[in-house]
């Protein structure tokens, strides 16, 4: 069976432990090697998942994935946060960023837009960022194509 046929159900295993441990899937990757599957999933919570959430969610994914017999050959399971350089992809990831500097790109009225600014705050799918110079500037979620943090070093 191909990885894309597969990716829904391991997605389907997956979110139910998410749940129970108050957080959501951002992305899940699958990739086939030498070695087997590999399984790169990045998961989050609203206040930030830990280390230890997500060895414990890893734990149960991979006796979920077992007693199912999802996989025919090996797989490894690659279970983190999405991680400081990898661009917000939910709404939900947003409220708990207020404050920091991204660098967003935007669907513009004629033309994609490039600006780097203040993530100021998140109303409902409104998003406000203020500009290194110039005034706020709201966007909708819909909007956006692509928004990366911008490393402090």
């Amino acid at each position: 069976m191909s990885l894309a046929a597969i990716k829904p159900t391991v997605e389907r295993l997956l979110t139910p432990i998410l749940e129970r441990h108050e957080a959501f899937l951002v992305d899940l990757v699958l990739r086939n090697d030498r070695r087997g599957t590999n399984i790169q999933a990045f998961v989050d919570t609203d206040k930030g998942v830990t280390i230890e959430q997500c060895a414990e969610i890893s734990r149960e994914f991979g006796l979920i994935l077992e007693s199912e017999g999802v996989f025919e050959r090996s797989y490894q399971i690659e279970l983190s946060s999405p991680g400081i350089d990898k661009p917000l992809r939910l709404l939900r990831q947003y409220p708990k960023n207020i404050g920091r500097r991204f660098t967003v790109q935007y669907q513009g009225k004629d033309a994609p837009s490039t600006l780097t600014g203040i993530l100021e705050g998140v109303e409902q799918e409104r998003i406000t960022f203020t500009p290194e110079k110039g005034e706020p500037v709201q966007l909708n979620y819909s909007q956006i194509i692509e928004m990366k943090e911008v490393l402090p070093w």
